[in-house]
């Protein structure tokens, strides 16, 4: 089975419930931040993916694939209350566990700024899942840091405007893997584990 998807891929890897999968994808695709932001993923609900480890994940993806990371719905995504999240980066196969409302975060970073998946390790909670740079305070500021920009340029412009994210349209991640938007700016109308378990 080859993955070819133009956002990165939330992929669904436990059969058990759905009502749990249908809660993961709320979870990722709902607005952060006041409604200011939120990661863009490309559902894939097939039951080919069920069982598959994290190294088959990866040889599943397109080798052009416009992104650097994959994510994935697991047992333990379905199981537990905060949804984590299994993030696997396409480049050298580290892993961390993800929150929802943080994963634009660190899309955004994998994928336009470049960064690798392994340097976020250190900012992995003593709980295993990651909650953004510096810890959910550390979320908040950056959000805080993106509203403000927001607000001087629509002061700016005299009209509702998002900013341009530096880097988002000629970045890369790795090589032969170009950038592609890690996050949808929502538009602006009154607007450890080192390596968690694997998916089973």
């Amino acid at each position: 089975m080859l993955i070819e998807t133009e956002l990165t891929p939330l992929l669904r890897t436990d059969f058990h419930d759905d009502a749990a999968w249908q809660a993961a994808r709320a979870a990722v695709a709902a607005p952060v931040g006041g409604g200011l932001v939120r990661a863009d993923t490309e559902a894939v609900d097939d039951r080919r993916l069920a069982g598959l480890t994290s190294e088959q994940i990866v040889a599943s993806i397109a080798p052009d694939a416009p992104y650097s990371v994959v994510v994935v719905a697991d047992r333990w995504t379905m199981a537990e209350a905060d949804m984590p999240l299994l993030v696997i980066a396409l480049r050298d196969g580290a892993e961390l566990r993800c929150v929802p409302e943080a994963l634009w975060a660190l899309l955004t970073d994998t994928g336009v700024r470049g960064m690798g998946l392994a340097e976020f390790l250190d900012d992995v909670g003593p709980d295993g899942l990651f909650r953004g740079t510096g810890g959910p305070r550390g979320l908040e500021r950056r959000l805080a840091v993106l509203a403000e920009l927001r607000g001087a340029a629509a002061a700016h412009q005299g009209a509702p405007h998002r900013p341009e994210i530096p880097g988002l349209s000629t970045a890369t991640t790795a090589p032969g893997r170009p950038a592609s938007p890690a996050f949808r700016a929502v538009p602006s109308a009154p607007a450890q584990p080192l390596r968690p378990p694997t998916t089973d």
